[in-house]
This record gives C-alpha cells, sequence and structure tokens, in this order.
C-alpha cells in the first residue's frame, strides 16, 4: 500500500522553491485563496511580474489586487504594454504600485496612448534596478519627451548596482551627450541610434562611444530615416571625415554588436573598432538594405574585413555577421565573394559563411543577396532573422565548406519560411533539404496567365490540376523543407480551387500540422472539404483562418466545418453580416470543446442586438461542456461594428 502525500503535508520549503518556477500571476491564480498557511509563506516570496500580449485585463486587475500587498517584494518585470483587450498596462500597473525593490526590468511594445511621466518617476528611485530593457522598435507610439527622459534618466541612474541598459527604441540623443556621464559600473550598453544622415554619422555614433570607457558590451543600432540614395549611379559609399586624435579609448570593451541599416563602407566600420583594441567578440548585422544604386560593396569583400580586423582589433576571437542586401545591377558574382573570405576558415575555430542570391520580384532586374556565417545565431541577441520571399527559380547559393550537402547547418536556426513556387525549378542537388527546422511555411505559386480566352477555356474545361502535377510540387518542396515537421502553413490567393489537388498532396505529407491559413473559396470546396484522404489532417488542426478573394463564409457550411476541424482552439472568418456572424457562432460555442478564440470580420452591420454577452456565452458553454471548467475572468468579447472577438481562455 503507497504512502499518500496530501498538498497540505508538503514542507513550507517545497511551496517556496515552486514558487521560483512561477510568475506571480500564476501562483496567486493557483494558490491565492487556499488557506492561510499558503498567505504566510507568499509574504516572503520574491515575485516576478509577467504580463505578454496573450493576457486579459481581468487577468492584469486580479493580479493588481493581491500586488496591493505585495508589491514590495516584486523583483523583476516584464510587461507587454498592449495585452490582447487593452493598452497602457505599464502605466496602469506603475500608477497603482510602488516596485521599490524591482531589481529586473522590461517593457515590451509601448502603446502610443501610454504616458510614461509616473513610470520614469519611479525608475529613477529604484535604487536596487540590476538591468533596464525597454523593447519598442516602432518608434512612433513613443512621444518624443518620453523618449528623452526615459533615455536621460537611464544614461544618468544612480543606482550603484545598476549593470545593463537597453534602450531598443529609436532616438537621435543628440541633444543629451553633452549633458551625460555614464556611471562607471554599467557594463552593458544597447542603444538605438535613429535620425537623419548627420545623426546616425560615424562623429555622432563616436560621441556616444566617449561615454562607455567602463562598458565591456556595446551594442549599437544604427539607422538612417531618409532615403539611402535618389542618384543615378552606382559607386561606392565615400569615405568619412573624422578626427583621428579625438577617438575614444575603450579598452574594457570585449563585445561589440553593430546593426545598422545605412549606407556605412568598412572604412566607416573601422573608426569604431580602433577604439576597441581589446575587442574579442565582434557580431555584425547589416540590412535588410535597399539601394537602386549606392551600395558599400567593400562590406561583402573579405580581404577588406581582414584588412581591418588584423590592424585594429588583434585579439578578436570570434567575428559573426548576416548581411542581408537587396539591390539592382550588377549582379554579385558569388565565386569571387566566397574566395575572398576564406581566410577566416583558417582563422577562427569552426567558421564558415555562406551566400544566398536570388531575384527580386519586380520589373526592375535586382537581386537580393544575404550572408551569413554559421555560428551567427549563436551570438546575436536577438537570433531571429528575416528571410524575404524567396522564388524558386532563381535561388543561388554557394559556401565556404567543401560539402554541398552540409549548407543546411547555415539555416539550422530558421523556423520559419516564405516560398514562390516560379516556373522555372532548377534541379536541385543537395542530398537532403536546406531549411530543415521551418515549423511555419508560407507558400504561393505562380499564377495561370490570366486572360479573357484562358478564363472562358477554365469556364468550359474546368482545367484542374492533374495527380502527376500534385505529386511534382511536393516532390520539389522537398528539397526545401521537411513537410512532416511544419506546424503551420500558409496557402496564399493562388491555391485556388483549380490548385486544390496542389494543397491535397502538401497536406497529406504534414503529418504535424496545426494551424492552416487557406483561400475561403477552396475550404468550402466539395472535392477539397470531402476528400477522405485530408480529414485525419482536419481532424488535427487547432488553429484556422481564411483568407478571402470574392467568397466569404457561409453559416450554411457551419456544421460541416465543426465536424471536419473538431480540434479547433482559435478560428479567423470573413462573413458578409454580423446576422451571418450570430449563425456561425453558436454551432462554435456549442460543438468545439477545445476553443479559446473566435475573430470574425463582417461587412454589414445588424440592427439585431447582440446576443453574446458574457453570461450568454458561459451558459453555451457550460450547456455544451459540463466537464470543461471555466474561468470566468478570461472570458471576454470585443465587437467594433467590423469584428467581433470572442476569448474563452
Amino acid at each position: 500500500m503507497g504512502i499518500e502525500t496530501r498538498l497540505e503535508n508538503l514542507s513550507n520549503e517545497i511551496f517556496v522553491e515552486t514558487f521560483d518556477y512561477l510568475h506571480a500571476l500564476d501562483i496567486f491564480s493557483a494558490f491565492g485563496s487556499l488557506n492561510k498557511r499558503i498567505s504566510s509563506i507568499f509574504q516572503s516570496t520574491l515575485l516576478c511580474i509577467v504580463i505578454s500580449e496573450i493576457h486579459c485585463r481581468n487577468q492584469v486587475d486580479f493580479l493588481s489586487s493581491y500586488l496591493t500587498f505585495h508589491d514590495h517584494q516584486v523583483i523583476s518585470i516584464q510587461i507587454d504594454d498592449t495585452i490582447r483587450d487593452d493598452t497602457s498596462i505599464i502605466n496602469l500597473l506603475f500608477n497603482r504600485h510602488d516596485f521599490i525593490n524591482l531589481q529586473f526590468c522590461k517593457f515590451v511594445r509601448i502603446d502610443q496612448s501610454t504616458k510614461l511621466d509616473n513610470v520614469i518617476q519611479q525608475i529613477k528611485t529604484f535604487d536596487k534596478l540590476v538591468s533596464f530593457n525597454i523593447f519598442n522598435l516602432n518608434g512612433i507610439t513613443m512621444n518624443r519627451n518620453d523618449k528623452y527622459e526615459l533615455a536621460r534618466i537611464m544614461l544618468m541612474h544612480k543606482s550603484s548596482s545598476l549593470r545593463s541598459i537597453a534602450l531598443h527604441y529609436p532616438y537621435h540623443y543628440s541633444n543629451i551627450l553633452n549633458n551625460i556621464s555614464l556611471s562607471s559600473n554599467i557594463t552593458s550598453l544597447y542603444l538605438y541610434i535613429y535620425g537623419s544622415s548627420s545623426i546616425v554619422s560615424v562623429d555622432s555614433i563616436l560621441a556616444i562611444l566617449h561615454l562607455c570607457h567602463r562598458v565591456r558590451c556595446i551594442g549599437l543600432t544604427v539607422k538612417d530615416k531618409e532615403p539611402v540614395d535618389n542618384n543615378d549611379f552606382y559607386g561606392p559609399v565615400p569615405i568619412p571625415s573624422v578626427d583621428e586624435d579625438d577617438l575614444p579609448v575603450l579598452s574594457h570593451v570585449i563585445s561589440f554588436e553593430l546593426t545598422f541599416y545605412v549606407a556605412w563602407n568598412t572604412a566607416s566600420i573601422s573608426y569604431l573598432l580602433r577604439c576597441m583594441h581589446n575587442l574579442k567578440y565582434f557580431i555584425f548585422m547589416f540590412g535588410p538594405y535597399k539601394s537602386k544604386y549606392l551600395f558599400p560593396v567593400d562590406l561583402i569583400d573579405g580581404y577588406v574585413w581582414q584588412e581591418m580586423l588584423e590592424l585594429y582589433v588583434p585579439y578578436l576571437l570570434k567575428f559573426e555577421f548576416h548581411m542581408s542586401i537587396w539591390k539592382y545591377s550588377p549582379r554579385t558574382d558569388l565565386n569571387i565573394v566566397i574566395n575572398s573570405f576564406k581566410y577566416f576558415v583558417n582563422k577562427y575555430s569552426n567558421w564558415h559563411m555562406i551566400i544566398d542570391q536570388w531575384s527580386l520580384q519586380s520589373s526592375t532586374p535586382g537581386e537580393c543577396i544575404m550572408l551569413r556565417t554559421l555560428n551567427y545565431h549563436k551570438h546575436k541577441s536577438n537570433p531571429y532573422t528575416y528571410i524575404p520571399s524567396i522564388p524558386s527559380g532563381s535561388f543561388n547559393s554557394q559556401s565556404t565548406m567543401e560539402n554541398i550537402d552540409d549548407h543546411y547547418l547555415f539555416y539550422k536556426n530558421e523556423i520559419d519560411l516564405r516560398l514562390y513556387i516560379t516556373s522555372e525549378r532548377p534541379n536541385i542537388t543537395y542530398s537532403s533539404p536546406l531549411f530543415q527546422q521551418i515549423e511555419f511555411f508560407k507558400l504561393e505559386i505562380s499564377k495561370i496567365p490570366s486572360t479573357w480566352l484562358n478564363n472562358f477555356l477554365d469556364i468550359v474545361n474546368f482545367h484542374e490540376t492533374s495527380d502527376d502535377d500534385a505529386e511534382e510540387i511536393v516532390t520539389y518542396l522537398s528539397n526545401w523543407i521537411y513537410l512532416s515537421k511544419l506546424v503551420e502553413i500558409k496557402f496564399e490567393s493562388s491555391f485556388n480551387i483549380y490548385r486544390w489537388k496542389y494543397v491535397q498532396f502538401i497536406l497529406q505529407e504534414c503529418s504535424n500540422l496545426t494551424s492552416l491559413t487557406i483561400l475561403t473559396e477552396l475550404l468550402i470546396y466539395s472535392k477539397f472539404i470531402d476528400n477522405s484522404f485530408l480529414i485525419p489532417i482536419f481532424k488535427q488542426i487547432e488553429l484556422i483562418e481564411t483568407t478571402f478573394e470574392d467568397v466569404y463564409f457561409s453559416p450554411s457550411f457551419s456544421m460541416k466545418f465543426v465536424d471536419r476541424f473538431p480540434s479547433l482552439t482559435h478560428i479567423k472568418l470573413q462573413v458578409i453580416s454580423f446576422n451571418d456572424c450570430v449563425s456561425i457562432i453558436d454551432p462554435f460555442l456549442s460543438h468545439l470543446k477545445n476553443l479559446s478564440y473566435i475573430k470574425i470580420d463582417y461587412f454589414e452591420n445588424s440592427l439585431l442586438d447582440d446576443p453574446f454577452s458574457l453570461e450568454n456565452i458561459i451558459e453555451k458553454r457550460r450547456q455544451a461542456f459540463p466537464m470543461n471548467i471555466i474561468h470566468k475572468q478570461l472570458i471576454d468579447v470585443k465587437n467594433d461594428g467590423e469584428v467581433i472577438e470572442i476569448w474563452l481562455t
């Protein structure tokens, strides 16, 4: 007979250790009303607050009610200012609470309505703060005064415990540099410098580096807000004029992460590296950079990089980069680029680079080239890199690796891919897929030429793709990705009812698929929705989104829809009127046990009363699924006259 252990028999130490793995909202939700003993343990628990975009206002208010008695225990905060049904969450919590013992603070996606005055005043007083991070790449949503005050307060913060500052929002810094003296205890600094060409000049960046005498790790993002070029010539970027006798000496810097979207060449970069003689790790990212003619060609010349790094950073141990460039003629010779970088293969351990090339999908001839090193993703603070849609017919790739079958190693950190299948499909010689870890896949295919004659023939002959054509597409895709690893696939508008077999054959290979985006007209097409080969795939789909081209989701299709997709948790559809929403949502609530979220766009409003009150939704769910646990505080409805959204969890 086994010994039965009850929750109340566990020691206080076990509870305390368990709470260390939970965020504050989880702790209060699970244990808040349990008993007095647990409540007393709360008094000595250090709390970490995490509010993300998936949370709702009811959850924030619930958390806040407990923080009234526990805000002094909060040591870490990570808040997304925009949640699923509200905004200005940062302001709300900081107006209600004083986080006097805060050590780690991160703000994400500041909403345009948020005023940070009170937040900034609190931050100024945090004497235990160790790390401050704000991530808001869309600078438009922050007002100019908040940007200025936040930068000034943080760069002059007097907390002796402060070590790391990361201000990931675009700002020019020109109006505060003369009045700032960065504290000597700051060891890590990341800034996003944004402005006109004079603001993002080499001189301006050197002025910022003058503040960093004791900093060990520096990250800079530099972006020009003006067009890159308007010239009708192709030529090198001019070399800047810099006072070399006034360069800062940054002997403590060992790591430098430089990202820029500006027409700098290696000469410009060299002035920054000259300041960092003891640098050990240099991580460089360029672009996506778009230019018709003005292009820093020396950035893709390995010989120039070799000379610069040997001269100015002789102790460098790691050199990793990622460059993404969209440009017009002349076309890049991949062999020349690869050969120029072979020095680094012998210089650094496990170092290799690859360059990809494909044609731009535009009326003007041009190309996209993307260069990356093998281990770039291991050292970048944000390992995600954006890969534009790749036209399959023009894709070319070369690497410093001798074995072409090892090229997939450069893409092992990539999980999403956009592929445009062209009519030209050159032979691919890789023995295994190039992008082996892809989970999220967006697929487009070249459209059939559209003339009045073709349209007439389509009507008469009802032209459809053959099984052989569909199998050929699947075989071709297997050279790019493992379809069996896909979690999400988005079929773009070219996959209409005439290409339903393409979709069928692709989906049959997607054994782990849970998310599907598809044209409404194809979803409701009988040869697709009633296809016996696809029904097992349909039953495992959890998220579905339809796209609209002339055909709306019909209420008459609702029951077949819930029958085909019984595992759905998230639904996004388009219908004609709000009356259709009423007819559609009712069977969804009554038949989909795991349903969590519904979003329906409609184009005609209704004079009828909105039947979707919280009470009605809760009652429908209880009647349909009496064994389901319903969390009332998580249920919410929004209807703005064009879109209705319902959250059930």
